[in-house]
């Protein structure tokens, strides 16, 4: 249930126009609000909306499009606070800011009018461009360089740093090319006139109900009401914001620096990932739809600190970065996170076991610690198809139980309970069928490895080696098996071969192709010239000899 606000809420009718040329109060999104989120379509239903209401208009602007509603509260220090609404009010200044840059050649008095009254200003008191709208810190000198600030001769275009920076600069790609093919084919009066129109839609046309409120002490209940109403809050703003709001101002700069980590990641998806995994490594499993309500419990209930949590919060994303990004302290371990990452989003279960072993261990236990973990996922998750939910039950109560005990050997007793025995794997490799590239690679790499007994071996990257059917996906015509869909992804129907032999002869049938893998560098591939002719018997034969090397390549113990 929504909790109930002790204040008071003015509404007001403001126009976009209104609103953005507010400077005193500023409009500010607090540091501990989402930030910028729209993407694509949502930046394209906005630029459809205001297209169809030029169209539907005529020649004289009457009408009003309703935006929704925005909640904004009256701060300290003539602070303007935007509790709802940014996203809107952000993506139309980043419109007007294209149509600022698209019509200043054309018409040089509107695109400094556009700047001054709905960008920003020159503050000549303290020389500097003042915003009309300010987002949180971790956008906010991006935003300001590359949507509000003027672009004078010699402007040096911001390169992103977060996700966010990533979709503000798709949504001013997006206008910037949408307004360029509007006005292709109009002579510079059109082109002109037809962009005042779009400025006087958007700034006078498009109007908000905005609530105001002389308060600032419920501003953060307000945040988590409104996601619970349905807003659509995302886990890292919604636990930024609790964070941020139990710091003590003293410390207030060190937690917002401390998240700089934290949402360094590409997409919003992979932020949201890292938190849960983070959570399941220190307090065990927690649904991602529930992520946010049993992180606040715990904070609360044992009163964490804000300045430790985000600290250990930061050193964590750095942590997950490099599992990620295959990076470790030995080449050794890297090559184990590159495998890891090479075998499917399902190996994904093993990050939160993978946080607590680099986090806990020394390098060299950490690097047998992560072997452990991709012969067991291997074995049960690969081979056996065991189901992730009952594989993540083990591997997440073992990577809970390392940050208390610290022991290696518990920790490999641990992932290995229940683990299917040698005799399970063998006898599931010889019925194995798969048909994604990346484990099924992981696992002709390995045998490969195992054939040539030294482990000195190479294999180049994916897209120069490829994964080869021997019975062919697409037989030639009258080659097709009648047992085509049981054999085509057997395990022992595949091998690894260089990608230029591999394209020339893919359709073949198995004698055009022996003489090719006789000019192969890979064992399992050369061992197939001195087979007489390929069927389905021959396929059991070549998997049931994989099938017992399995258990020795993919030990349970180290």
């Amino acid at each position: 249930m929504a909790a109930i606000i002790k204040q008071s809420y003015t509404p007001e009718k403001k126009s976009i126009g209104d609103l953005l040329s507010m400077t005193n109060p500023a409009i500010i999104v607090p540091d501990w609000q989402r930030n910028y989120s729209w993407r694509t379509e949502h930046v394209e239903t906005l630029w459809n909306d205001v297209l169809r209401f030029s169209e539907k208009s005529g020649h004289v602007l009457t009408d009003e499009y309703f935006f929704g509603s925005v909640v904004l509260v009256n701060g300290a220090d003539q602070r303007l606070l935007l509790l709802d609404g940014q996203q809107r009010l952000a993506t139309s200044t980043i419109l007007l800011s294209t149509i600022r840059d698209a019509i200043m050649p054309l018409d040089s008095v509107t695109g400094n009018f556009i700047q001054t009254t709905w960008l920003s200003g020159f503050d000549p008191i303290r020389q500097a461009q003042i915003q009309k709208i300010r987002l949180n810190v971790y956008d906010r000198d991006f935003f300001k360089r590359l949507v509000s600030d003027p672009r004078l001769a010699d402007y040096d275009e911001p390169q992103p740093n977060h996700a966010s920076h990533n979709l503000i600069a798709a949504a001013r790609h997006f206008f910037a090319k949408s307004i360029s093919e509007k006005i292709a084919d109009l002579d510079q009066t059109g082109a002109s006139a037809w962009l005042r129109r779009i400025v006087a839609i958007l700034t006078d046309h498009f109007t908000v109900i905005a609530a105001f409120s002389d308060s600032e002490d419920n501003a953060a209940e307000v945040f988590e009401t409104l996601n619970d109403r349905g807003i659509g809050l995302s886990t890292p703003d919604l636990l930024r914001n609790l964070v941020i709001r139990r710091t003590p101002e003293s410390h207030l700069a060190e937690v917002v620096e401390r998240w700089e980590d934290v949402i360094s990641f590409e997409t919003d998806t992979e932020i949201k990932s890292f938190l849960r995994h983070y959570w399941v490594s220190k307090h065990g499993d927690v649904k991602s739809q529930s992520l946010y309500r049993e992180v606040k419990s715990v904070i609360e209930a044992q009163n964490l600190n804000s300045v430790s949590l985000s600290a250990e919060l930061s050193d964590a994303a750095r942590l997950y970065r490099n599992i990620r990004s295959a990076t470790a302290d030995t080449e050794n371990a890297s090559e184990i996170l590159a495998h890891i990452n090479s075998v499917g989003p399902g190996a994904a279960i093993l990050y939160p076991a993978i946080l607590s072993v680099l986090a806990i261990l020394k390098p060299e236990d950490a690097e047998k610690a992560m072997q452990a973990l991709l012969n067991v996922y291997t074995r049960d998750g690969i081979i056996g198809q065991v189901e992730n939910s009952i594989l993540e039950n083990r591997l997440y109560k073992a990577a809970r139980s390392l940050r208390s005990h610290k022991s290696l050997q518990l920790f490999f007793t641990e992932i290995a309970e229940g683990a299917l025995s040698d005799d399970d794997v063998r006898s599931a490799f010889r019925r194995l069928s798969l048909s994604q590239n990346g484990p099924r690679r992981y696992l002709l790499l390995c045998i490969e490895m195992a054939k040539r007994q030294t482990g000195e071996l190479k294999i180049n990257k994916p897209n120069k080696v490829h994964v080869e059917h021997i019975y062919p996906q697409k037989p030639e015509q009258g080659q097709r098996w009648t047992t085509h869909n049981q054999h085509i992804n057997r395990i022992g129907n595949l091998s690894l071969l260089d990608k230029r032999i591999n394209s020339g002869i893919k359709n073949a049938v198995f004698s055009a192709k022996k003489s090719h893998y006789a000019n192969s560098e890979i064992i399992m591939t050369k061992e197939l010239v001195s087979v007489d002719d390929w069927t389905p018997d021959s396929i059991a034969v070549r998997q049931e000899s994989f099938a017992g090397m399995a258990p020795t390549i993919w030990p349970l113990s180290l």
